[in-house]
């Protein structure tokens, strides 16, 4: 796999670069995957070299409308991108009856699961605002999921927009698209018990989202991906690529711990240029039109990350510390930084995306202050400067140059960090003791030399600060989840997927406490899950220890 998709990712720096730097790409690249330094999203270890029709992109937001008329014309549509690997987001608001919508999809998606032909399973989002007439039948379309037979294979969350929050906190009202009132603070509890019974719907925030939008003259955002780590506009796409933190840390000589900053660079860089080569062949191959358009238009991809948990083990930083935040903060501010730094020398050499000739008017890469500028420009970390951001954004201000008008997501990286036996995207471990030999060899060293103690000890026995070290998904406050999603939201151009665990029995009063910490520390996005709230679950979280896991 690793060899293939080498080879094909090089073949587009052969066509733009010439036979000898498609070599010393190909050497480089191939190194990285070899290494576990990168890894890509699923769709393009599944599709590239395999098939010749199949995009690499990983979700898309379909053009076909929901009226009468298309219905099949936008099953088909739907079918073939889960047969191409694409996962789909919808947004329900022009529809008059979005549950019934909604269960009409879910058939398809079903039905699409079940004919043998996805190489991957696909998630789907159906978002819906929270002024829609039927928002309350829309919350509550899960909230038996738990007990019926219904084979969900769709996301949903509710668009919470400034105002309503707004009204929830005073008490108030807001006024429905149909003139109706109703009680911000009734819709809100409602919303959050459906929450706890079945983790649906989560929240999302997406005038947040459109404030960080670079390119609001080709649209707004609408929808999000089935994990509501980007927005999405009509036809637009996502394009992503991984970088495992665990191999860019280390401790130094004093037992601190740091980040190998120039190997960090160097291979940001490295995945930069190899999603944009992944979406030059993903152009050529989006079957319609406007997915065409909108992707040169923008040229948008997505570095993420998985390995955080692992790297902070192996340098014996507890998830739920300052020290953990800082630290990953300023990973991901040298991921973004390089990334836009390469993402410059691209459009040097290959061109800028679409519209930075083309709209002045709605790119923010052109305002003054520019995008960049205004996302970044006032953040120093210990890795990149608030006057580093401004000179690179006054720059592509100033020349036009920039390849990917946004280039941080954050997915969850599920399926890909499985491939390299790596933690899942920023998500603490759900349990320390899964986690690789070499991270477990690595965390027994450094617990033993900082606090003279064994990681096998009966846990008992464990001094509170080992304790905290050896936590997992379960044993961490919700503030300490919302607070590594927040320090991390700071540096990431879009969204963040990020699971707030809660352990079973937790209440709609205790998922409002989360929905509400998440949206005071400034997340575009909030989702929960409650342990025992689904039929279907990988584990129990109460059941580990007994299991003797933990």
């Amino acid at each position: 796999m690793v060899k293939r998709v080498t080879r094909v990712l090089a073949r587009q720096e052969v066509d733009f670069s010439g036979h000898s730097a498609g070599v010393q790409f190909a050497e480089a690249f191939e190194t990285a995957l070899a290494g576990r330094k990168i890894v890509m999203s699923t769709p393009v270890m599944t599709n590239a070299g395999r098939y010749h029709d199949r995009p690499l992109t990983a979700c898309t937001m379909p053009t076909i409308d929901f009226d009468p008329v298309s219905s099949h014309r936008l099953k088909d549509e739907i079918v073939r991108l889960h047969e191409q690997g694409m996962g789909t987001g919808f947004n329900l608001d022009a529809t008059s009856d979005p549950v019934a919508t909604l269960r009409f999809l879910n058939s398809v998606a079903v039905e699409s699961a079940n004919n043998g032909q996805e190489d991957r399973p696909v998630g789907n989002m159906a978002v819906l605002s929270v002024r829609h007439p039927k928002v309350y039948e829309f919350i509550t379309a899960k909230a038996d999921a738990s007990s019926d037979e219904t084979d969900w294979k769709f996301n949903i969350s509710v668009d919470l927009d400034r105002g309503f929050m707004e009204a929830m906190e005073r008490g108030g009202s807001i006024e429905l698209w149909d003139g109706r009132q109703a009680d911000a603070r009734h819709l809100f509890e409602t919303l959050c018990g459906a929450a706890a019974a079945c983790a649906d719907p989560g929240i999302v925030f997406l005038d947040r989202m459109n404030a960080r939008n670079p390119l609001p003259g080709l649209g707004a955002y609408t929808t999000t991906a089935p994990c509501a780590e980007v927005g999405l506009i009509a036809g637009e796409t996502c394009q992503f690529g991984y970088l495992n933190l665990r191999q860019f840390v280390s401790t130094d000589a004093a037992g601190r711990p740091a980040i190998r900053s120039a190997r960090l660079a160097q291979t940001t860089q490295l995945l930069t240029r190899a999603l944009d080569n992944s979406l030059q062949i993903s152009q050529q191959k989006l079957s319609g039109p406007r997915a065409r358009h909108v992707s040169g238009q923008k040229r948008k991809i997505g570095i993420g990350i998985c390995g955080l948990a692992d790297a902070l083990s192996v340098v014996g930083l507890p998830y739920d510390s300052e020290a953990a935040r800082t630290l990953m903060a300023d990973a991901l501010s040298l991921i973004n930084f390089a990334s836009k730094e390469e993402s410059v020398r691209l459009a040097e050499q290959r061109g800028p995306f679409g519209a930075m000739c083309t709209t002045v008017i709605g790119n923010r890469h052109r305002e003054a202050p520019g995008h960049i500028e205004r996302l970044y420009g006032h953040l120093d970390s210990g890795t990149v400067s608030a006057g580093e951001w401004r000179r690179l954004s006054r720059h592509i201000a100033a020349t036009g140059m920039l390849r990917n008008v946004s280039t941080i997501a954050l997915p969850p990286t599920g399926r890909s960090a499985l491939v390299i036996d790596a933690s899942t995207g920023i998500e603490p471990h759900f349990d320390t003791f899964s986690a690789n030999d070499d991270v477990l060899a690595a965390l027994e060293a450094v617990v033993h030399d900082k606090h003279q103690e064994s990681i096998y000890d009966d846990p008992s026995t464990h001094s509170p600060a080992v304790r905290e070290v050896l936590a997992s998904a379960s044993d961490i406050c919700p503030a300490g989840h919302i607070g590594m999603a927040a320090a991390l939201q700071r540096y990431t151009d879009e969204a963040i997927s990020k699971t707030i665990n809660l352990p079973a029995g937790s209440t709609a009063d205790e998922v409002r406490d989360v929905y509400c910490a998440g949206y005071k520390a400034g997340m575009s996005g909030v989702t929960v899950y409650v342990d025992g709230s689904r039929k279907l679950q990988p584990k129990k979280l109460s059941q580990l220890a007994t299991q003797g896991e933990v």
